[in-house]
């Protein structure tokens, strides 16, 4: 009888266990990533919708409902999807795809982020100032190259000081 008990109650810490590990999507914290933070002042205001010609040069989750898609050289879109997207959040996604529902066009509300088999809707659509954005990067990395003081010629090592000679 005692043994019944010992299983009964193993069984019931395994359970127990169990459910702790299985959090449903709607409860599970949303991640964001440290992109997020790069990306946000350059955010534009609210669109309804963007056109899109089937193919994008590539995307970059910025938390587990938020990506970028890159159009090109200087176009960008933000776009907010419903929490969470596929099974694990955008920041585990390998492939993002896009629905239109008006040739070519991606519209709020309407279309949807594709992933991981599952259609998640667009509740949000900005367009990101990408070429501000790579402007203002160049000019700090610029600006930081610029101001790293020169390196003094007498804290040099003496190369031939330090090379062996033959004799």
């Amino acid at each position: 009888m005692r043994n019944h008990g010992w299983n009964a109650s193993l069984v019931l810490v395994a359970l127990v266990a169990l459910a702790a590990c299985t959090t449903a999507p709607a409860e599970r914290p949303e991640r964001q990533l440290p992109a997020r933070a790069r990306y946000m002042p350059y955010i534009g205001t609210p669109l309804d919708s963007f056109t899109w010609m089937a193919r994008f040069d590539g995307w970059e989750a910025l938390s587990d409902s938020e990506l970028v898609i890159f159009m090109g050289a200087d176009t960008a879109y933000y776009l907010k999807v419903s929490a969470p997207c596929g099974t694990q959040g955008l920041a585990f996604a390998h492939v993002v795809g896009l629905t239109t529902s008006v040739g070519g066009t991606v519209i709020s509300r309407l279309d949807s982020v594709r992933t991981q088999g599952m259609n998640c809707p667009i509740t949000e659509i900005r367009r990101l100032d990408y070429g501000r954005m790579r402007e203002e990067a160049r000019l700090q990395l610029a600006e930081q190259t610029s101001s790293a003081p020169a390196p003094d010629p007498k804290a040099l090592p003496d190369v031939a000081a330090a090379t062996p000679r033959e004799p």
